[in-house]
Formats: structure tokens, sequence, C-alpha cells
């Protein structure tokens, strides 16, 4: 009886209309022809318009072992299965124009936030009267406090985010990293959990 190890992914694309064990799993077992032959058995046909479906991981077995009954199953990884159809991608002038217009509502959007919270806390005030007490002079606006808070406030932004350009600054994830990975499983959460109470998931009869 050959022992099989099967790991299913929380998320998965199928490149197209019918999903085989391959989209979603990753197989591993001493005999690679049958591995070939599980990896290649259909799990789902997507109809029409619909482009995402949940099963669960017991689904699948069923599906395999329906097919080889003499084999040996160990499930690893996710429970409940999202696949989604890859849709066609959007055009690269589309993307850029995307991209642009993202870039100029964060700088823009950033630098209205930090301008109107040192409004807010009177950061020019604050200057004024430390530059005033050191060096009994008035501040015209423009002194190397105000130059090395610019500097600072940047070099901060930099080291929080761990990030410039394409270089980071250590090998850890940067904050926004973290965020986005929190929110994918955010999203794969609810969305297993509304398909769950609406019991449309696929799951063994």
């Amino acid at each position: 009886m050959e022992n099989v190890y099967i790991f299913f992914e929380d998320c998965s694309k199928a490149g197209q209309d019918k999903v085989i064990v391959h989209d979603v799993a990753t197989v591993l077992c001493s005999d690679k022809k049958l591995q070939s032959k599980i990896n290649a058995i259909k799990i789902y046909t997507f109809h029409g318009e619909e482009n995402r479906i949940i099963l669960t991981s017991l689904k699948i077995l069923d599906l395999i072992l329906s097919a080889y009954p003499d084999i040996t199953i160990t499930p690893i990884g996710s429970t409940d299965i999202l696949i989604e159809k890859n849709t066609s991608a959007p055009k690269k002038s589309f993307q850029i124009l995307k991209v642009a217009i993202l870039c100029l509502i964060a700088f823009f959007g950033a630098g209205f936030t930090i301008m109107a919270f040192n409004n807010d806390v009177q950061v020019h005030n604050v200057f004024s009267q430390i530059y005033t007490w050191l060096t009994g002079k008035e501040s015209s606006g423009f002194t190397l406090l105000e130059i090395s808070y610019c500097i600072g406030l940047g070099a901060g932004i930099l080291i929080f985010y761990n990030h410039f350009g394409k270089k980071k600054l250590s090998r850890d994830p940067t904050p926004l990293e973290i965020e986005m990975r929190l929110y994918e499983d955010d999203i794969h959460t609810t969305l297993v959990e509304g398909v769950k109470r609406k019991n449309k998931h696929i799951d063994v009869d």
C-alpha cells in the first residue's frame, strides 16, 4: 500500500475551467507515476461566469481515494481551499495609469497628513521658541531645526518601513508586508465563513 502525502494550500488559482489536484495541492509519494496521476485528477470544473469556489480537503481526498482506493493518504495544510479562476490580465497601460494615480494619492495624502499634524500640534511655534531660547534671536522659519526635522522625518519613515525602492535595509518583513499578509488571511477567512454560512461550499456527500 503506497503512502501519499498531500499538502493543501489556503488559496489557489486555476489557469483554466478544469481544476486538477496539482492546482490546489502538493503531492508527494515514492511512486512518481502514481504522483503524476494523482496530480492530474480533476476535482472541479468552473461553469459560465463562476470564478470562485471553496472545496474542502475531505472532498478532494474522497475523489482521490475513489480513483485509487489502495493508497494511504496523509493530508497536511488547510481544510478549506479557496480556488479562483485566473481572469484575463488588464492592459499594461491601464496598470501603469492605476499605479501612477495611487502613487499621487499616497504622496499628496501623506504630505497633507504630515502638514495637518504639524499644524495641529504647532511644531513651527515650538521650533521658533527653542531657536529663540538657544540663540536669543527670532527664528526665520528656515533654520537648522527645521532642516534636521525634515531629514529625520524622511529617514524615520525609511527605517520604519524597512524599504527603499527595491532594496530592504534588513531581511525582516516590512510593516506593510505584515499588514498585507494579515489582510489576505482575513479575506480568506471571511470568504470561507461566508460561503459556509450559505452552505455553498463543496464537501463530501
